[in-house]
């Protein structure tokens, strides 16, 4: 079975209730739960603890991180286009 990202109170839309995410093999694809739908494409990679925009994105591979994933939440890294946040935008469940 796959974890799966939630959005969390920090998101701009809120906490959810339905995934955005699935985890599979280090890569975060769009859910049932995402605005554009399920994907097969991953939009972000798992490296370590930092989370980084993969070829699936609508911006393509990035090369700075947008999200830590800090006690299972992620959080805005300096890479994302809000910037640091400290305040978490997903949930991991």
């Amino acid at each position: 079975m796959s974890e799966k990202l939630y959005p969390d109170y920090g998101h701009p839309d809120g906490i959810g209730a339905t995934p955005w995410f699935s985890q599979r093999n280090g890569k975060l694809y769009p859910d049932y739960g995402h605005p554009d739908g399920i994907g097969a494409s991953p939009w972000f990679s798992i490296r370590g603890n930092k989370v980084y925009p993969d070829f699936g994105h609508p911006e393509g591979i990035g090369a700075s991180p947008w999200f830590t994933i800090k006690n299972g939440k992620l959080v805005p890294d300096f890479g994302h286009p809000d910037g640091i946040g400290a305040t978490p935008w997903f949930a991991i469940r």
